[in-house]
């Protein structure tokens, strides 16, 4: 009797220990999953953005982005290079009355003018950048006014 008994608390105890582990492995594995998660949504916006920006889009004037054309996508990767050329600048009115959903801008941009996006409502910036890496006034950024660009939003996402 008592082997009977000893056999059914280590099939017991082998159960439980069993259970638990799969409980808390899966409890690592959703919040693991949703980090994850984050990156990938992040990794798939740029990757989207990086398709479906078409270099022939922009005028380029030396290292500085002076258009863009109205047929291009309205969600805008802004690209290191245009035809070999490192891009540095975005200049005025250069992406003006375009009704861009949101453009990302990297590092490699150290200038924007302050009338590079007139005429565009309601975009959101995407800054691949430290926050104060690029000049811009934030007086202005706190009404919603982003080069040129009213009612917008930035976000510094290093």
């Amino acid at each position: 009797m008592k082997k009977n008994g000893f056999v059914t608390s280590a099939l017991l105890y082998g159960i439980l220990s069993l259970f638990l582990l799969l409980i808390l492995g899966s409890l690592t594995i959703m919040t693991n999953r949703k980090l994850t998660d984050d990156k990938i949504r992040r990794s798939a916006l740029d990757d989207v953005q990086t398709i479906t920006t078409d270099p022939s889009c922009f005028t380029v004037s030396g290292n500085t982005i002076t258009g863009y054309s109205t047929s291009c996508e309205k969600t805008v990767l802004v690209p290191e290079t245009i035809y070999g050329v490192n891009i540095t600048a975005i200049g005025p009115s250069a992406f003006q009355n375009q009704n861009l959903k949101n453009i990302t801008i990297k590092s490699n941009i150290t200038s924007i003018d302050q009338t590079a996006f007139n005429g565009n409502n309601g975009m959101l910036f995407i800054m691949k950048m430290e926050n104060g890496q690029i000049p811009y006034d934030n007086t202005e950024v706190s009404v919603g006014r982003i080069w040129g660009s009213t009612d917008s939003t930035i976000r510094w996402d290093e």
